[in-house]
């Protein structure tokens, strides 16, 4: 069982008692974790693991030091909180340091559920042996990896806050391979309660992709209207909501900063059809109700219509701007349209339907230029129908161009990027989407 919050109280309290510093704020992190591995369709490895870590961060002035012990007797708790406090006074002034938050008021939300939180190696056992035994069905070789967790996150101040929360995760990922190398399909979710994971169903998408994306042929490069499966729609989403920080934007260095000074709040950016937000209590990616530093967590608006709502503001930013500090987001939701996967492909005269993206680096922070390649199934859309499979291919583009070319979209679900981001770490909603004018730089003999 994981620490309850009477039991994460009682240790920060008798942590902060310890100390002698100025301010001190303490974090206590940790749960339990399990999972089975599995590669060439025979299950590898399998483990578990418990545990819990608690970070002493003593402060005098703007000076801070911070230790983390996993060891939580009175002995060692004074002996991590001294060493923290030396540390503090060897540091030079940090001119950014803010001081500890006091009491907060959160919203409750729920992203903790028993289902997940009891999940059996059994369960675990079954998920992955359903995925082997359709792969030998279907004569592909897969990988991969299925982990459940229950957790918990404190924070606590000498200020007086004291925050106590809980989640739980089910995630899996596979990726399933032809004999011959030249096919690959892959699917991957993550989801607080575990019977919203549907192990078979993601099997047998990411099996068949590897089945029909056997020997693809070449096309060449140049601009096309994509269908991007929510996992490549993801990762566009979160380049371009990790690019919308306030400082960068007041000091010139963003996308999002106006010719002149000043911030681009208030202007449209995108598509009217684009609205982004987070909301710890939505129902498909709930999260905790605080950030790292204590900070509430509520519903709050990125992009509506098209238009930037808001940006980023850390409380050191916040304060300098005079501006409410923003929490950091725990998840982004987009929300979607009314087609179907099937409608966008329809309504694609030719195109080239994408699984997912890899190896994305930035290449202008001006733009939010990006560049990546395409993997584990890539499909030419000729009279909208799928008709073969295609080699994989290099892309240049902006999430902003993107998001102002969108066509239509389908409804919004609960999504892991092909770059792993919309795990238990950030939770992430989106639909699929068309685009028009989609730039393919070049070839690539990836599979």
């Amino acid at each position: 069982m994981i620490w309850t919050r009477e039991q994460a109280k009682a240790l920060t309290d008798r942590a902060l008692s310890f100390s002698k510093a100025e301010s001190t704020t303490v974090t206590l992190t940790g749960g339990e974790r399990a999972n089975l591995r599995f590669a060439r369709n025979t299950a590898t490895t399998s483990g578990a693991s418990s545990g819990y870590s608690l970070a002493i961060t003593a402060s005098f002035g703007q000076k801070n030091g911070t230790v983390t012990t996993a060891e939580f007797d009175d002995a060692a708790l004074q002996r991590a909180t001294r060493a923290a406090e030396e540390i503090a006074r060897l540091s030079p002034d940090n001119p950014e340091s803010m001081p500890p938050l006091g009491p907060q008021t959160y919203s409750p939300v729920n992203a903790y559920f028993d289902d997940a939180a009891g999940a059996t190696p059994e369960w675990r056992a079954s998920a992955v042996g359903a995925a082997i035994e359709l792969s030998k069905q279907r004569d592909v070789v897969s990988a991969g990896f299925v982990e459940t967790q229950a957790g918990i996150q404190a924070i606590a101040s000498s200020k007086g806050l004291f925050a106590y929360d809980r989640f739980t995760a089910a995630d899996y990922n596979l990726t399933a391979r032809t004999p011959d190398g030249t096919g690959s399909g892959w699917a991957s979710r993550s989801y607080n309660e575990l019977k919203q994971l549907k192990p078979e169903q993601l099997a047998t998408t990411a099996i068949e992709k590897a089945a029909l994306s056997k020997n693809p042929v070449g096309i060449e490069p140049g601009k096309y209207t994509v269908v991007l499966e929510p996992a490549a729609l993801a990762d566009l989403l979160a380049f371009m909501m990790f690019s919308a920080d306030a400082r960068q934007a007041d000091e010139g260095r963003s996308f999002y900063s106006k010719k002149g000074g000043g911030t681009r709040i208030g202007e449209q950016l995108v598509s009217e059809k684009v609205r982004i937000y987070s909301d710890p209590a939505h129902p498909l990616g709930p999260t905790v109700s605080f950030d790292n530093e204590g900070l509430p967590l509520s519903k709050h608006m990125w992009v509506d219509n098209g238009v930037l709502k808001d940006l980023f503001y850390s409380r050191f930013w916040a304060e300098k701007m005079k501006k409410e500090p923003t929490a950091g987001p725990s998840n982004l939701i987009m929300e979607g349209g009314s087609a179907t996967r099937d409608e966008l492909i329809a309504g694609t005269e030719r195109g080239v339907l994408v699984t997912r993206f890899w190896y994305i680096r930035p290449l202008d922070p001006q733009t939010i230029l990006v560049t990546g390649l395409t993997r584990d199934g890539l499909f030419l859309i000729e009279k909208g129908k799928v008709t073969r499979a295609v080699k994989n291919m290099r892309w240049n583009e902006s999430p902003i161009v993107a998001f102002n070319n969108i066509d239509a979209m389908t409804a919004a679900e609960r999504v892991v990027s092909g770059e792993g981001v919309g795990g238990s770490g950030l939770a992430i909603v989106c639909p699929a989407a068309r685009i028009r004018e989609f730039t393919f730089s070049s070839a690539s003999e990836a599979v």
